[in-house]
């Protein structure tokens, strides 16, 4: 098999794992925007009465009010950031979650949403860091570890480096909850790479 061919085996592989995984790392609605920009892009004049649109709209408002009303509150900055990362404005977000950090800092959960939107960037590089200082503090954080096998994997094009992350995953986490359909990825990244 040729090794373009491996290569679409492996990403298409990657693919079915992160659909599996979607329901907490949120990623099916990230790659589809991050693939499929066109179809995320808002049109030139969106309708007013598009019920998504206002509900958002609203619940940015109410949020930016409660920032205000509490600037030292890290988890209004940390909703906002959140709101924006659904959105897919991974710069917005990126801004909000590094305030929060400023108001609380070391927060791993925050942290790592930080190091996706970087991903989603295209700031690899920054990802990696941020995900590696997490994991300097916090080893067995296991979100951290596993974004850090896609960012390898996705970003850089590392699929060692993604395989060692995620064996790492599986040896310092044994109750993680997608621990068979990771090791089918592995598995698979390992025959595609042969």
């Amino acid at each position: 098999m040729a090794a373009n061919s491996r290569l679409n085996l492996v990403f298409a592989a990657l693919t079915a794992l992160l659909l599996l995984t979607a329901a907490t790392a949120g990623y099916f609605h990230l790659e589809e925007r991050r693939l499929h920009p066109e179809r995320a892009a808002a049109p030139a004049a969106a309708p007013a009465a598009d019920p998504a649109v206002v509900a958002a709209a609203a619940r940015l408002e109410h949020l930016e009010r409660l920032a205000a009303g509490e600037p030292g509150n890290p988890d209004h900055v940390t909703a906002i950031a959140n709101l924006h990362y659904d959105l897919g404005n991974f710069r917005e977000a990126a801004a909000y979650y590094e305030r929060s950090l400023g108001l609380r800092p070391g927060d791993p959960n925050v942290e790592t949403d930080l190091a996706t939107c970087y991903h989603y960037l295209g700031e690899h590089d920054r990802a990696l860091q941020t995900l590696d200082r997490i994991l300097g503090h916090r080893p067995a954080f296991s979100q951290a570890r596993f974004n850090k096998g896609i960012v390898l994997l996705n970003g850089k094009r590392d699929v060692q480096g993604a395989i060692s992350v995620w064996e790492d995953l599986l040896r310092t986490d044994p109750e993680y909850p997608h621990r068979e359909e990771l090791r089918g990825q592995i598995l698979r990244l390992r025959q595609s790479a042969e």
